[in-house]
């Protein structure tokens, strides 16, 4: 994808921090030839280049020119080891976060800016929330094709 996804983490609505070493261990897990500092990242099934600041205590990472099973199920495993949420420029709902309870944190603007947020339990279920809009929560969403059948 050539779109960017920021992953930022958020407690009682401020930002809150991590190790960057906990997204450089994610990431890299699987790649092939990692390197750090963490910045293109490739593995068997796609891509990524990760854009990440160079302090210990991080409080986000972007992505762009992403893709494969791979990356997809890491992002999801970052933002569900760092309590974040994630978030891309679209026309429709634009945010998500592996567990309902993260929502709380996330301060009411990004909220109300980005629409509700997926939640989504695996990269699968993020990849298709992010490049086709299906809400895995909702079974009518993608079905737009089944009153054709």
């Amino acid at each position: 994808m050539s779109f960017d996804i920021y992953l930022q983490c958020m407690r009682n609505k401020e930002p809150a921090t991590f190790k960057r070493s906990l997204a450089e261990d994610i990431m890299n897990r699987g790649a092939i030839a990692p390197e750090l500092p963490l910045m293109n990242i490739s593995y068997p099934d796609g891509s990524c280049v990760a854009y990440i600041d160079e302090d210990e205590d991080i409080d986000g990472v972007s992505f762009d020119h992403f893709g494969g099973d791979t990356f997809y199920q890491r992002l999801w495993e970052l933002a569900d080891m760092t309590g974040s949420f994630l978030f891309w420029p679209d026309l429709g709902r634009k945010m998500a976060v592996t567990r309902a309870n993260v929502i709380q944190h996330i301060d009411d603007d990004t909220v109300e800016g980005h629409g509700p947020p997926y939640i989504v339990s695996s990269g699968k279920e993020l990849e298709d929330a992010i490049e086709f809009g299906i809400d895995p929560n909702d079974p009518e969403s993608g079905d737009e094709d089944d009153e054709f059948a």
